[in-house]
């Protein structure tokens, strides 16, 4: 993973979501779970019961089908995703937390937009360009 400033986003461990913890801390755990390849009953424990994951294809509700979300996403990344992944940037306002990422040339523009409330994920929106096979 590549990042820069305070872009960075550290590889540590998912912690238990709390009241307590900021909107930018829920993000950051929640890429940096994705990244160490955590798994998905990891990524998905940020969010809340009722959480909605909208894609231009549909919107995932719950953990459950966020999860499925997040399986195949997972299985559809490039060779050398993980290791390719650089987030560009990250920005708070609020409940509100925007971030852009790319994975090199394949996936050269990703968007996410999270909303988070009492520590977990409650809405996202997940976009990204892929680059078309050559």
């Amino acid at each position: 993973m590549q990042a820069t400033g305070s872009d960075a986003v550290a590889r540590g461990g998912a912690g238990t979501p709390s009241d307590d913890r900021t909107t930018e801390s829920v993000v950051r755990n929640h890429v940096a779970t994705f990244l160490a390849q955590k798994g998905i009953p990891a990524i998905v424990a940020d969010y809340g019961a009722d959480a909605r994951l909208h894609t231009a294809a549909r919107v995932y509700v719950g953990p459950t089908e966020i999860g499925d979300f997040f399986a195949g996403f997972i299985a559809s990344l490039p060779t050398n995703g993980y290791e390719r992944f650089t987030l560009g940037s990250l920005r708070v306002d609020g409940e509100l937390a925007f971030i852009t990422w790319s994975i090199g040339d394949d996936v050269p523009l990703g968007t996410d937009t999270f909303v988070v409330r009492g520590g977990r994920i409650v809405a996202q929106t997940v976009a990204m360009h892929a680059a078309s096979p050559g």
